[in-house]
């Protein structure tokens, strides 16, 4: 565990002008990717009329439920897209914070390159990857 001292030192030190550049370049790139991505998707939404599955008359149960499950996956990937967009957004407003780009768990800086790749990073690839392993599967429920 690094101490305060060493974590202000790390803090001061880390990103650079060019690296913030690089990340504030990235996070406005996949910021108009993901605005692109969500206006074509709520577009394909408006035009594909699930409910045509059915046809005019009522359809059989399968027929039904191919056309909710054509429902939901729509909505679950534009809500995975708005997910991603907040997590842009608040990396740029942390982004000239002392402590951005040092990790929430364990306090070491997180690699310029991992911050470019993904500006919403708050955890160090280890950090990450552990928390994901004791984390997987919370989300879900159980019967």
């Amino acid at each position: 565990m690094i101490s305060v001292l060493d974590n202000k030192a790390i803090t001061m030190t880390h990103l650079n002008a060019s690296a913030k550049a690089a990340i504030r370049a990235s996070i406005k790139r996949q910021r108009e990717g993901l605005l692109e991505q969500i206006r074509g998707n709520l577009s394909e939404n408006e035009q594909n009329h699930f409910a045509d599955i059915l046809g005019q008359a009522s359809g059989d149960s399968s027929d039904e439920a191919l056309a909710t499950s054509l429902v939901d996956l729509a909505a679950a990937r534009i809500d995975n897209e708005i997910g991603q967009l907040r997590a842009l957004d608040q990396a740029s407003q942390r982004l000239e914070s002392p402590d951005f780009g040092i990790c929430e768990q364990c306090g070491s800086a997180i690699p310029v390159a991992r911050l470019v790749a993904y500006p919403g990073a708050v955890r160090c690839v280890a950090c990450q990857a552990e928390y994901e392993r004791t984390h997987a599967g919370l989300a879900h429920g159980s019967l």
